[in-house]
């Protein structure tokens, strides 16, 4: 709170500033009114760009316009009427620290603001990682999934083992939805995780992968072992009872694949993806 009302005050001292130069220089001809336009310009690179930036254009232009009026002042130049359409020194200078106050406070504003949006990306990434649970399964959800791989991984490719993600996906999900509707998908899902959480191990982590779709992190089981996890889901997850009572049949295709210290020179993404090229070949 304390943040946006700073925010806030440097906003109206912005709009304040603003508002008296208009009142200065828009009255004092064609040069003024052009300076109004430079100085908006500058503003709105403030703002957009920071201090830095802006500070170094007004200090150039404020060097280069300086000069000629302090050149036009030892010459004893007389310009006559455009005189008028020109900035006395007094003016100039008033001008310039105005402008350069302005480019402090639209760079604080810009970099106060860029503070605020990474403290809410930041807040918005870790309610990503607490609210890691799909609500449908009650599995873990994708970026979960990737995290604890990731994670298996780097302990496997240090310290040696095995893991098996096994991959299972539900046939005809959206044939399923449009022919029974959204509450019944929802009751669908919901067994499918019952189910499933019966058949693992506790130590076995369960993730909705995709909206049809399901990996399992089979810990310290080797690939040759995961067919005997197959038929358990295969027993538990063929039939499914509808709302109404209504026995209907289901059909899924899985897919697993073995990692182990011999292959840390795979990435996440590599293994998961050589996974998911496999879910044709071995049906439930």
């Amino acid at each position: 709170m304390n943040e946006e009302k700073h925010l806030l005050f440097k906003i109206c001292l912005l709009v304040a500033s603003y508002i008296l130069m208009f009142d200065f220089l828009w009255s004092n001809g064609q040069v003024g009114k052009l300076l109004f336009l430079l100085y908006g310009v500058i503003t709105v690179m403030a703002l957009f760009f920071g201090t830095l930036l802006s500070l170094i254009i007004s200090l150039l232009f404020l060097f280069a316009i300086g000069s000629v009026l302090l050149y036009l002042g030892l010459q004893n130049i007389e310009y006559g009427g455009f005189y008028n359409e020109f900035l006395t020194m007094e003016h100039f200078v008033f001008f310039g620290v105005g402008l350069l106050v302005t480019d402090l406070i639209g760079g604080s504003i810009q970099e106060q603001h860029r503070k605020v949006a990474l403290e809410r990306n930041r807040l918005r990434q870790e309610v990503k990682h607490f609210v890691a649970v799909d609500p449908d399964t009650s599995f873990d959800n994708a970026e979960r999934m990737e995290i604890e791989i990731k994670r298996e991984m780097n302990r496997i490719n240090r310290y040696g083992g095995k893991f098996t993600i096994l991959l299972l996906e539900l046939d005809y999900y959206k044939e399923f939805l449009k022919t029974y509707g959204q509450k019944e998908l929802d009751h669908l899902l919901k067994g499918i995780g019952e189910k499933v959480s019966n058949s693992l191990r506790f130590s076995d982590k369960k993730y909705r992968y995709r909206n049809n779709k399901f990996a399992f992190l089979l810990i310290e089981t080797t690939k040759d072992n995961v067919e005997i996890v197959a038929d358990k889901l295969a027993e538990q997850l063929k039939t499914h009872q509808l709302l109404n009572g209504r026995m209907v049949t289901l059909t899924f295709h899985i897919s697993f694949e073995e990692y182990n210290e011999q292959m840390k020179d795979i990435n996440y993404l590599e293994f998961v993806q050589e996974v998911d090229k496999e879910t044709v070949f071995y049906d439930l």
